[in-house]
Order: C-alpha cells, then structure tokens, then sequence
C-alpha cells in the first residue's frame, strides 16, 4: 500500500500568521483521510494544534468509500526559538517604539527604514538554529509538499535552497506582493505605501510625498546590514557561498520570484485594492477563515477566566445587539488612548439611546489589551483596572454595572464563534488580516 501523502507546514506560532495554516489543516483532514499533516512552528502553537486536530477529526464528514479510522491526527514539530511575533516586538529591534508615531514624512520614514527588520527580526545566531531545525525537520518528514508562511524565513531559505517542491501561504492581501507588477509604475503614483497613512486612491497633492517614501523602502531593503550579516553568517556555517536568503522580497517585491513558486493569499481580488494585474505567481483563494466550535461547545464559551457565565448568554440575551471589539494580540493602548476609546463608545452608546437604536439593547464587549509595565505606580493585574486605568472605566461604568459593557483584557472564546454568535451587529478591529476576514465571513 502507498504511503499518505505528506503536506508540511512551516509556520511562526503567531495567530496573525498561523490561522491561515490551521484552517487548511482543518480542510484536508475533512477533504481527504489519506492526507498526513505535519505542521512544525514554535511552542506556543502546539496546543492550538492539537485543538484544531481533534476538532477537525470529530466533524469530519462522513464519506461512505473511505473508513474513517483512517484519518491520522496532525503532527506536531517544535521549534526551539522565538517566533516572529516576539523577536519583531523586541525593544532593540524598534518596531514598538515606532508603531506609536503618527504618522507624517518623518515619522513614517522611520517605520518603513524598519521593513527589513519585520521580515527578518532574529539575529543571525537564531536564524541558524531555525534553519538547522527546519532542515531536520524537512529530512526526518520527507513531504511531498512544503507550504511555508511568508514570513517564516528560515523556512522559506531552506526549501529554496533545496530545489524542494514548496509553495506560500499568506493571510496577506494581493496588494502586499503585486504592486511593483503594475503597469505605468502605479505603487508610485496610485498605491498608498504601507506604513504612509496615506489615503487610496491617491490624491494629487500626495503623490511627491508617495514616491518618497518608496524611494525609503528601497533604501532601506537595499542597504539594511540585517540580511547581509544573517547571510554571511549562514553560508559560513555551510561552507556553502551559493545560500542566499529568501525573504518576502524575492516573491515580486523587489525581484521576481523564483520560476514555479506559487504564492497562495487569502484573499479574494474583491476584496482587495483594484489591481490593473494580477501576477500569475499569485493565486487568490480566500477569504481563508478558520473553523471553530460554536459558543457553549468545547468548553471555551466563558466570557474569561476571572468571570465565569455565558458568553453566548450574554450576547444572545433579549434583544441585545453587540459592538465586538477585538484588536490583536500584540497591540496594546496606554491610558490615554483607551481613555479616547472609551470617549468613543460613550458617545455610541448616548446615541444610540436618543435614537432608539437597538431599542436600548445596544452592549459592547471590549477586549482591552493594555501595555505590560507599571502605570501609576501599580502592575497591571489581569481585568484590575485601577489607578489610572480606572478612570477609563469610569467612563462607561453605569453601562458596566448594569451588564451592557464588558471590558476585560481576554475573551477566551475565539473571534469568529463571537462574531457567529448571532448578536453582533458590529466588529470593531485593528485590520489584521484574520479579524478582516472573520468579519466578512
């Protein structure tokens, strides 16, 4: 008897990256039994695995010429390391510190002279370690397919490297990898860059300052010592001058990406910016959404940890119509601007009522990430707002006694069995791609 068919999946742990993976996980244990997943990413992705394996094998459908015991759970591989996520966030790469600019000439020059550090945030010594892993990894799977998250570069360089038979799965949008394939130059003239702030389409007056910060990106991708020093690291540790690092830059970016390789977003052109063109390296086939059980199933339906109860009670209360507000797991506010925030929905919440809307019924359900640290002199405790932060509940706190707003800084349940709920009537998020998606499915 043939073996499986082998699929391996090169993914940072990071959801924003790796949702993308588990839902097509998720597909091909219902798609096809004789399909073995492998999926190899750092620690912290191991249990959502597990979690998306067995959920995945308990719903399958049934398929009367196929025998269901067939079915093999997804392998896990770890991965010793830091995942993108965190090595980007790290103070000494200053990602942080610039994500808190506003955004104009200066300040968005300096997020974008940071692009390189985004697409390769570990140092040389841990991109070796990644890379040997992923080589071992690759050797004991033996996969008749690699599909490798953009952003993964260590796995990108060595399947390159190899010749293997690989492709990408990207949560990103067309946009991120087409835009210097459009005709007449348009990423200059037409195409707000990323990080600019800038409005689409472009208006006249902004388009000098458009091309600038192109030629920023350029100089920065160009001239960034980071994939130079990484470079020559690794092809010491080879003995091999012929390793070049691959990075999200060499599928179209900046060059063009290597002959055969298929990049698969997850996304759909209507979704996405107008594109006069759509490289044939790039293949739409989104929205790409990850399944979950429905609230009150599978033991995740609690509003948190620290307040057991109902979520899907809460929401699907009499009447009750809910803002979900859910921004990321890596942004976190100060005081100051979830103090505007909470300003903000203090003024829905009054009109709403003087118009009538909802019939009074409107809540909100508010995940608030704060930033780590002292504030006031106090550390910050899990769902305690005090100090300074109690004055931003403060702003909303006759609604919080009497149940309509909830504000916490987890929501156990998973975005979209939130939004599926039947009581959300509007997603409030921070446009990452999984949030994006999850409130248009």
């Amino acid at each position: 008897m043939a073996r499986p068919r082998r699929i391996l999946f090169f993914t940072n742990s990071d959801f924003g990256q790796a949702n993308v993976v588990l839902a097509t996980a998720h597909a091909l244990l219902h798609h096809d039994s004789q399909v073995e997943v492998h999926i190899a990413s750092f620690r912290a992705l191991e249990e959502a695995v597990h979690h998306t394996s067995t959920f995945a094998l308990k719903t399958a459908p049934h398929k009367p010429h196929q025998d269901a015991t067939t079915s093999t759970p997804i392998t896990f591989h770890p991965l010793d390391g830091i995942s993108w996520g965190p090595a980007t966030f790290r103070p000494e790469v200053g990602v942080a510190a610039t994500n808190d600019l506003t955004p104009g000439l200066i300040n968005s020059a300096k997020n974008i002279l940071l692009i390189p550090a985004v697409m390769l945030p570990w140092r040389p010594d841990e991109f070796l370690s990644l890379y040997r892993q992923a080589e071992r990894i690759l050797s004991d799977v033996r996969p008749d397919v690699t599909v490798i998250d953009p952003i993964f570069t260590p796995g990108l360089t060595l399947c390159h490297h190899l010749k293997t038979n690989w492709l990408v799965l990207a949560p990103n949008t067309l946009k991120d990898f087409a835009l210097p394939m459009q005709p007449r130059l348009a990423m200059l003239w037409k195409y707000p860059l990323v990080c600019s702030a800038l409005p689409y389409p472009l208006p006249r007056s902004l388009i000098p300052l458009n091309i600038l910060l192109n030629l920023v990106a350029a100089y920065a991708l160009l001239t960034n010592p980071r994939i130079r020093a990484t470079t020559a690291h690794l092809r010491a540790a080879y003995a091999d001058p012929t390793i070049s690092l691959m990075t999200a830059n060499e599928m179209g970016v900046l060059r063009a990406p290597p002959a055969g390789l298929r990049v698969l977003c997850a996304i759909s052109p209507d979704l996405d910016y107008p594109l006069s063109v759509i490289p044939p390296h790039l293949v739409p086939c989104g929205p790409i959404v990850r399944a979950v059980a429905p609230l009150g199933r599978g033991g995740r339906g609690v509003m948190d940890a620290d307040e057991p109860g109902s979520l899907e009670a809460w929401l699907t209360r009499a009447g009750a119509q809910t803002i979900y507000v859910n921004l990321g797991t890596h942004l976190r506010a100060d005081v100051a601007e979830a103090r505007e925030m909470a300003g903000a929905f203090r003024d829905v919440l009054d009109r709403a009522e003087a118009v009538g809307f909802g019939g009074g019924r409107l809540q909100v359900l508010w995940k608030l990430g704060r930033k780590t640290g002292a504030v006031g002199g106090e550390k910050l405790e899990r769902n305690k707002f005090e100090g300074e932060w109690k004055g931003v509940c403060d702003v909303l706190r006759p609604e919080m006694e009497n149940g309509r707003v909830k504000v916490t800084d987890w929501v156990d349940a998973e975005p979209k069995a939130v939004l599926e709920s039947g009581g959300v009537v509007c997603s409030v998020n921070h446009g990452g791609a999984n949030s994006f998606y999850e409130a248009l499915w």
